[in-house]
């Protein structure tokens, strides 16, 4: 350990060591370098994302680091979580959990006008954009009946465990006064300097769909049948026409449910886990939906692709679908889902809103495609704030079918989606039941309850972790990022009135020392929404940086031209008739949808026939 006197502080060292190159010294093996590109005048994406910046060939590869919108704040400015500002005055930051109680809520909030669709395609991107890794979860960092280590038995480097206080409403009734938290694993520094912490990215840092196809050469493998151009599919039992998931191992080391007389399925065999692109996928069963309407369309584009063009081989057919899906899912973000977020105005004002005609001139290969830590570590989790704590599966009629269930019952429960017609049913709820409005009200099945164990009867708190996921990874205080968005420095709590309702400050003012102190998360998911967004003007403007620069940084982007994998234009013009409720309605037995699937169902968004001119339907025929 480093002991400092008031001459030399730890930032002057951290400082001096920042400008030490490892390419200088015995550990030069380890500094990332930029790969060879072989075919930088490929029409296809690499599977890693390599060479999509052929000057900077490394940019955007999968398993690098995350970078940063402002400096991190450790404080040691190496890896230490940072500290209140007066902690040399006795003053701690507060317990994730104690804020997370003190300032959540669980209220039934639902929006009159967002279907969970919404949470569901945005849990979906996040899943393709973001997957970091942690360490394994053999480490514990709580002794096994939910108490704290002893400082010789706790790793600070791997560990951070959340305290619970000992009056805790919910965890005090079953003596649990430590929650596990496993330190996301430091990357790699691209500059290969010495430095502060960073985070990995294990996925792609780009919108291309390696939720489907995986991040590296062995995991698109995998998932290909090599015939046909297709992805390997599950056949349900009862001959259902349409396909599921491969079946894949446990996810995050989590068994997948038993059967339990399940029509369909022999009743002692085993519910799979799904496979897909990224390890997640079984994490709910409307996850695994989601991703199973991706994998049916690539599979339904490869046939339609074979019948117009006989000659192309697996390799052709594949590449050319894959092409065809990402660009498919990059007009539904930017079209559909991202101006239900952030709104139309703040996508006009970056410009953002995707041309109705013709291509965009918009690539700017200086900018760095990379995922920022601050859209990892919180605006991108405004999303949980969304979730519905109990669901229900609906009918063709929209009307409900079967037993409500809660959501702590809905957590790695496959066994949902094997059930024959249940798909289809999760693809309706979806499109039916609203969303959660984003504030400070989280459901208890996830600030309670979340990844229950039943024998337990309590889970993990999602609000905690994320707040001291924030922690972590270095992320300064709320206020920092107030400033870099445009909105005034407030100079004391009640300068936050202007984004946060008043009770909510006088909370923060229980429970931080300093304004300056305050976690960004749950500041960010605290802020009055903006008129036609989701979110608040934090938020807003952080997802709103995030997405100008997976466009604008990603040569590959579709609607893109004089690149290697651009359209032609009546390619990109059918491109442009893509919606999700097409997805939908192409990969499922449902008939009908409102085509503003985000929407909910109004006079200007009614249910109509999939075969209606409101859902367009896209011809493969410019591929022929």
């Amino acid at each position: 350990m480093f002991l400092f006197s008031d001459t030399v502080s730890a930032q002057q060292v951290a400082s001096a060591f920042s400008q030490i190159s490892l390419r200088d010294t015995s550990l030069s093996g380890i500094c990332p370098a930029n790969p060879p590109c072989n075919n930088p005048r490929s029409p296809f994406r690499t599977l890693d994302g390599s060479c999509n910046n052929i000057a900077n060939s490394i940019w955007g590869r999968s398993s690098t680091q995350y970078i940063r919108l402002l400096e991190s704040d450790y404080d040691d400015h190496v890896s230490t979580p940072r500290k209140a500002k007066n902690w040399r005055q006795g003053r701690e930051l507060p317990s994730p959990r104690l804020v997370s109680i003190s300032v959540v809520h669980d209220e039934n909030s639902p929006s009159d006008s967002t279907t969970l669709w919404t949470m569901q395609f945005g849990q979906f991107m996040d899943h393709d954009l973001i997957s970091t890794p942690a360490t394994p979860d053999t480490i514990t960092c709580c002794t096994d009946d939910g108490k704290p280590l002893t400082a010789d038995k706790l790793d600070p480097v791997k560990c951070l465990p959340i305290a619970i206080p000992q009056d805790d409403p919910f965890y005090s009734q079953f003596g649990q006064t430590c929650m596990q938290f496993l330190r996301s694993d430091g990357a790699p520094r691209l500059d290969c300097r010495f430095g502060s912490r960073e985070q990995m990215n294990a996925n792609t840092h780009f919108l291309d769909l390696s939720v489907v196809y995986g991040s590296d050469d062995k995991t698109a493998e995998d998932l290909r049948t090599k015939e046909n151009g297709k992805l390997k599919v599950s056949p349900l039992r009862n001959h259902h026409e349409k396909h599921l998931l491969p079946e894949g191992e446990s996810p995050l080391g989590r068994p997948c449910s038993l059967a339990r007389e399940i029509s369909g399925v022999e009743e002692s065999s085993e519910i799979k886990c799904f496979n897909a692109g990224d390890g997640r996928s079984s994490v709910t069963p409307s996850m695994a939906v989601s991703q199973t309407v991706f994998l049916r369309e690539h599979n339904r584009l490869t046939g339609e692709l074979a019948k117009l063009n006989p000659s192309w081989n697996d390799e052709r057919l594949y590449q050319e679908a894959r092409r065809i899906l990402i660009a498919q899912a990059q007009h539904i973000t930017y079209n559909e889902w991202l101006p239900v977020v952030i709104g139309r105005k703040k996508m006009q004002e970056l410009g953002l809103l995707p041309l109705q005609s013709g291509f965009s001139q918009s690539y700017d290969g200086n900018l760095n495609p990379a995922i920022t830590n601050e859209f990892v570590s919180a605006a991108f989790r405004f999303g949980h704030s969304l979730v519905q704590g109990r669901y229900s599966l609906f009918n063709e009629q929209r009307q409900k079918v079967g037993t409500e269930k809660v959501l702590r019952q809905h957590f790695f429960r496959t066994q949902e989606v094997y059930t024959p017609g249940n798909l289809d049913k999760f693809l309706i709820s979806l499109a039916t039941t609203p969303v959660q409005n984003v504030d400070n009200g989280f459901t208890v099945e996830l600030t309670n309850h979340l990844f229950e164990d039943p024998a337990q009867r309590f889970g993990a708190d999602l609000v905690a972790l994320n707040i001291q996921r924030g922690r972590d990874h270095g992320i300064p205080s709320y206020n920092a990022y107030r400033e870099m968005c445009g909105l005034k420095k407030a100079s004391n709590f009640d300068d936050l009135c202007d984004t946060i309702p008043s009770v909510i400050i006088n909370r923060f003012k229980m429970l931080y020392d300093s304004v300056d102190d305050i976690d960004l998360f749950i500041a960010g998911t605290s802020e009055r929404v903006v008129e036609g967004a989701l979110v608040g003007p934090t938020f807003q403007c952080m997802i709103g940086q995030q997405f100008l620069r997976l466009k604008r940084s990603d040569r590959y982007f579709y609607d893109l031209s004089g690149q290697a994998g651009s359209f032609t234009q009546a390619q990109l013009d059918e491109i442009r008739k893509v919606s999700l409720a097409r997805l939908v309605c192409d990969n499922s037995r449902v008939e009908k949808f409102q085509p503003l699937i985000f929407k909910s169902v109004s006079a200007t968004n009614p249910i109509v026939d999939c075969k209606s001119s409101s859902i367009p339907s896209m011809s493969l025929h410019p591929w022929k």
